[in-house]
């Protein structure tokens, strides 16, 4: 049984701790003009805003980094956008001097599957046991502007917990590149469940990795 979440009552200050947290204005959170220009200028800070997108607006912008990454990366297909008042599906977006850094969005596992059913439904029926719920980090997009180590830690870190406390998750599956894997497995802790198969929506090959939250600490 899965309990209904409407993001858009979240407390503000739930991810207050991985930077520096700001009421947003309505739209896309833009506090002060750009500083995109003076980048190279700039001290590279480690804290990020990390929050769930809420607006219209902010919905647009990550799709809009979504599709601009999968075309850098040579995928010519469309990234499939989502509704805003799905309770099993949050986008969250990390922000620094108030530019969109990275997002990712958060899929809990319901009567309507998991995007990785396609290619590893048996994998995920190992998982699927009583008093365990699954969620898929998908649409995964980094800035490369902001691309580090950090940023990627922190915004998972924030996914973690968000799965944790509001979709009472106990386990996470990704499906990436196999050229990503170890990096995954190195830094996030995940484990390859599923061996390499290939995405016709990424026309690219993928592998299925799986992390338990239980017990993890500082999550």
């Amino acid at each position: 049984m899965h309990t209904a979440i409407n993001s858009k009552r979240l407390p503000e200050m739930a991810f207050a701790q991985y930077g520096q947290a700001r009421r947003p204005r309505d739209g896309a959170c833009r506090l002060f003009p750009s500083l995109r220009p003076l980048w190279g200028l700039l001290p590279r800070c480690r804290g990020y805003d990390i929050r769930p997108v809420q607006t219209l607006n902010q919905h647009d912008a990550a799709n809009m980094l979504v599709q601009q990454m999968h075309v850098c990366c040579g995928d010519n297909s469309k990234s499939h956008g989502q509704r805003m008042d799905d309770p099993n599906r949050v986008t969250l977006a990390a922000r620094q001097y108030d530019e969109l850094a990275a997002t990712l969005t958060l899929n809990r596992d319901s009567s309507e599957g998991l995007l990785a059913d396609a290619l590893y439904a048996t994998e995920l029926a190992r998982l699927r046991r009583p008093g365990r719920i699954v969620f898929e980090v998908s649409r995964l997009a980094v800035d490369p502007d902001f691309s580090s180590r950090d940023l990627l830690i922190a915004l998972f870190q924030a996914a973690f917990k968000y799965a944790k406390d509001f979709f009472a998750a106990s386990d996470a599956v990704i499906e990436v590149n196999p050229r990503h894997s170890r990096y995954y497995q190195r830094l996030l802790g995940f484990k390859q469940i599923g061996r390499q198969r290939h995405c016709r929506h990424h026309d690219a090959p993928v592998v299925l990795l799986h992390q338990r939250l239980d017990g993890m600490v500082g999550q």
